[in-house]
């Protein structure tokens, strides 16, 4: 055989070893990537299983959230309900604290009015009993006076008497 030829034989043969090596390579990554494929199916498959589950749990938050929600809403509204009436009778509570203490002002006012009054009328009744004796006093002194004039009058009239008698007697003898 000639070189070229013999060459050319141990090329080939160097190229189909060459060959069989990448092709055992190939085989080998064809394994491993099918192998690997494999396993990534199993594991795309799972996480479609886990996203189903995942989705059913978030469904299943998402109504219990809901129903908390809800129920959150009613205790709000049933708490601002009774807020509201707590508020509602505390505004009527301090509008009746205010008119008792007006009141209270008011009956304070007239008990101070009413001592002011008694003090006054104690006062009155004090200046009265005061110018009662006075008058007392003037009547009884006006009654001794009185009865000094009426012993002077009777005195008088018994004087003017006498002398009345004693004029008639003189104006009798001289007359006749």
């Amino acid at each position: 055989m000639s070189t070229a030829g013999k060459v050319l034989v141990v090329f080939i043969l160097l190229f189909s070893l060459v060959w069989i090596l990448l092709m055992a390579g190939v085989d080998q990554l064809n394994r491993t990537g099918n192998k690997a494929l494999i396993d990534l199916t199993a594991k795309v498959e799972k996480l479609g299983d886990d996203i189903k589950t995942a989705q059913t749990e978030i469904v299943k938050i998402k109504d219990q959230t809901t129903v908390v929600q809800e129920q959150m809403d009613r205790d709000i509204a049933v708490v601002r309900s009774r807020q509201n009436d707590v508020e509602r009778v505390n505004a009527n509570i301090r509008e009746v604290l205010s008119r008792v203490q007006n009141q209270v002002a008011s009956v304070e006012q007239t008990v101070k009015d009413a001592e002011l009054a008694a003090k006054q009328r104690s006062d009155e009744k004090v200046a009265e009993q005061r110018a009662l004796e006075a008058e007392k006093a003037s009547v009884e002194r006006l009654k001794a006076e009185n009865s000094e004039l009426m012993n002077r009058l009777s005195g008088l009239q018994k004087e003017f008497a006498t002398t009345l008698s004693s004029n008639r007697s003189m104006i009798s003898t001289q007359v006749r």
